[in-house]
């Protein structure tokens, strides 16, 4: 037990959170405070400063050790009085607990006030901390997770789900790509060479995107990466990787063949998977992967290739993977489109812009579509959803996640995670950022950096 000295003022009050099928009696939450002067060697503006403290710094809670730490730091020269509440709530928005207390907090001070949360559910669960004060006044969302890996979701997988892909393939085969590659001496430096390379993809839409080449002889492992939505993805430059960026249909001068009068991209030609956009998205990546295959003869070293992709990106990274199995590894962050039914019910009832535009656009069709429900919509979706591939991953998946996400919910993410096998599993590994939303902190961005020149390296040695 924690021994406390004198300048510590504790006072005890109980939050009841109600699981399922848990009695009220069964679970208390408990928070203590204390009080700390603050040190006044400068100074700050009026303000108050608020901070939510998970014990585990990733968010991320496998036993009965879940405690948050809130605190508080008032820089105002006055006193503040008023209330604090926490609201417990599942991804989904349900209440599983509440509770409010008096607070006060003098001025140039500082005070804490822990809470450990006992929950029996696998889950993600938002922290909502209201804080309401003499001159201030502030909701904080904060999300935690309760053993990740088990945590399940119907999957809703179509019957035909296979020989639709399978259809896919085909009638990608079937047209002709006629690649073309040209050096581009602007974009080049001294020790790369960039090529500006176009090919025709599935019903004949022309792609395109950008081949970096260390300009040094030798065969290098490749890198093949992955934009997010409607994100235009230019040329990268590593030293010892040759680089191929991809812009699939709805980028560039492709989004005024497909899409003339620029409507959502997320949604063109919904109405009918087999015309529906991201049918041919997830073809084009293949075909980008096929033009790799057939250049191996511009310094590629084709037994290293690796995925990598953040947002719509990192899905289309591990999807592409599960199509073709070529991948010695995959790197994916804040993965959107994994469970399209579980996050339309994360996501409906927030507001946006939080919630992000995947469920703003979906109601859009909808209002637009009075003749299509949503299930039906839902059903059409799920043929393209990244859970519904996942099995057939056989590489380590590198996953990097800002459990703040409302575009991501980490619910779906580790949702598709969790139906890889269990041998890739245990050659993966996820990262979490619990004050972060839609992004991954450039710490992360460096390991992953490291992540690649290591996988690639391992792959050499055996």
């Amino acid at each position: 037990m924690r021994k406390l000295i004198l300048i510590v003022l504790p006072w005890f009050c109980f939050l009841s959170v109600l699981p399922a099928n848990a009695s009220l009696s069964k679970i208390k939450l408990t928070h203590t405070s204390n009080t700390f002067n603050i040190n006044n060697n400068e100074e700050e503006p009026e303000s108050i400063v608020v901070n939510v403290i998970p014990r585990h710094k990733n968010g991320i809670f496998n036993g009965n050790d879940i405690s948050y730490k809130l605190e508080v730091k008032n820089n105002y020269t006055s006193r503040q009085e008023g209330k604090i509440q926490v609201d417990i709530k599942t991804a989904f928005g349900e209440v599983v607990g509440t509770s409010s207390t008096n607070f006060a907090i003098n001025a140039h001070r500082k005070k804490s006030l822990s809470w450990d949360i006992p929950v029996e559910n696998p889950g993600f669960y938002d922290i909502i901390v209201t804080i309401n004060l003499t001159d201030y006044d502030d909701t904080i969302r904060n999300v935690f997770g309760y053993k990740p890996l088990l945590i399940t979701t119907p999957l809703h997988k179509p019957a035909d789900f296979e020989e639709f892909w399978q259809k896919a393939q085909d009638d990608l085969n079937a047209v002709s790509p006629e690649y073309s590659i040209t050096p581009d001496d602007i974009q080049s430096t001294p020790t790369h060479q960039v090529y500006y390379v176009e090919m025709n993809s599935l019903d004949n839409v022309k792609i395109y995107g950008w081949l970096t080449v260390p300009r040094p002889k030798g065969k290098y492992p490749v890198l093949y990466g992955l934009g997010g939505y409607k994100a235009e993805m230019k040329p990268l430059f590593f030293d010892d990787f040759v680089h191929f960026t991809l812009n699939v249909r709805g980028i560039g001068e492709s989004n005024s063949i497909i899409n003339p009068d620029n409507k959502d991209l997320l949604t063109l030609n919904l109405e009918d998977k087999n015309k529906y956009v991201y049918r041919g998205i997830y073809m084009d990546c293949l075909r980008g992967l096929q033009f790799l295959l057939a250049n191996e003869n511009m310094g590629l070293d084709l037994n290293r290739i690796g995925f990598f992709g953040g947002s719509q990106g990192g899905t289309l990274a591990w999807i592409l993977e599960a199509l073709s199995k070529k991948a010695i590894f995959c790197a994916v962050d804040n993965p959107t489109f994994c469970d399209y039914s579980t996050s339309y019910a994360i996501t409906q009832n927030r507001l946006q812009p939080e919630a992000g535009f995947i469920i703003k656009f979906l109601k859009i069709f909808l209002r637009k579509n009075p003749n299509i429900t949503k299930d039906k919509m839902l059903t059409t979706l799920s043929y393209f959803e990244a859970q519904n591939f996942i099995t057939e991953v056989r590489c380590p998946i590198l996953m990097g996640l800002g459990l703040l996400d409302l575009i991501a919910p980490p619910t779906c993410a580790y949702t598709a995670f969790n139906r890889l096998s269990d041998d890739v599993k245990k050659k993966s590994q996820i990262f979490t950022f619990p004050n972060l939303a839609h992004e991954v902190s450039p710490g992360h961005n460096a390991y992953k950096s490291t992540w690649f020149y290591e996988e690639a390296i391992n792959k050499l040695a055996h």
